[in-house]
Formats: structure tokens, sequence, C-alpha cells
């Protein structure tokens, strides 16, 4: 696979985090924690790459994945909102097979966008990426979202709003942005990943 640095291009971006992490760390213990996020991040990832995304990052206890880039797909979208929906379903089974009172949660954002490719960092280490206000806007979505809460941008929600007619349109101020975000909380059921 092949990236250009230096080229804008449309992009979707899913930040999917794990949400009371800091106190599952001190109830369970960063050894028991360990196994339990390593699958989520397994998990994840297959489920990105079956809805041919790619992880661009893993940040702590958050994931990072670009769809629409760097292979071109028009169906972008509606691939990141159906990679969100399986993986909050991934996390689901891991719950299932945890030990009564453990239970982990994802909240997700996704964005559609403009972003430039590039690498950022220095000559001793450096990564490449995506930069841009799109990759901005999923991030602080995600942090908006609740526990098995998927919110997607207008932009996002325009290309897959006949699939969510009952999608609920909530506006959020975030940080670093002087105006109100508008977003859509994706409803979960039967029809959600079709």
């Amino acid at each position: 696979m092949h990236w250009e640095t230096g080229r804008l291009s449309e992009v979707t971006v899913l930040f999917a985090d794990c949400r009371g992490y800091t106190r599952l760390t001190h109830e369970l213990g960063i050894e028991r924690l360990a196994p339990i996020t390593e699958q989520f991040f397994k998990t994840s990832a297959e489920i990105i790459r079956d809805h041919h995304g790619i992880v661009d990052q893993l940040l702590g206890d958050a994931i990072m994945a670009l769809f629409n880039v760097p292979i071109k797909h028009d169906d972008h979208v509606h691939r990141a909102v159906s990679a969100a929906f399986r993986i909050q379903e991934g996390v689901d089974h891991i719950n299932a097979k945890l030990d009564g009172g453990i239970a982990l949660g994802v909240g997700i954002g996704i964005a559609t966008g403009t972003a430039l490719a590039t690498n950022m960092g220095s000559t001793s280490c450096n990564d490449y990426t995506m930069v841009g206000d799109s990759i901005n806007i999923a991030s602080r979505l995600q942090g908006k979202a609740a526990t098995g809460e998927i919110l997607v941008t207008d932009a996002a929600y325009k290309s897959i709003s006949a699939a969510f007619p009952g999608a609920v349109r909530v506006e959020y101020l975030v940080k670093g942005i002087s105006h109100p975000i508008a977003a859509h909380r994706l409803p979960r059921g039967p029809s959600a990943t079709t």
C-alpha cells in the first residue's frame, strides 16, 4: 500500500474509545485488564479491515481508523458505520466471556471530511497519518458518545440517512471549535448494519 504525503483526501474517520478504563484498571489491575484490552483491539482491527478501513493509531484505550484511504470506496461512510456497529457487537461478545460485574464499554465518533496525509514527528521518530478538522471532530464526538453510542457528523449522516431515519440529531460544543457541532446518534438494532 502506498500513501502519498501532502495530498488532501476525502476520508471517514472512526474513533472508538473504552469507557471507564481508569476505573477498570484500579478495580482489576492492569495484569487482568491488559488481555481484555488486547482482545478489544484485535476484534476492532479485524472488523475495520473486513470493512476495508485501516487502523491508523492505537491510542491508550482507543483506536483510530480511516476509510477511503489509500483505496477509494464510494460507500466509505457506510463501511465506517457498519464497522462501528460490529465493534459494539464485538464488545458485547467480549463482555459475555468476562466474569460477572466486569464490563467493557465503548463510545464511537465518526466524521467525514477532507484531511491531509502527512508524516508527523521528527527525523528520529515519525508517524504517517492524516490531519484535519474531520480527524479532530471524530475524536471530539467519540468523547461525547456514551457507552454503546455511535455519533456521526451531519456530513457523514447525509450518506446514510435513509438507513437510519430514527437517528436523533444533537449538537455539542467541543474543545477547539467555536461553533456547536451537529451530530446524529445512531440507534442500535437489527437493521443497523444492513
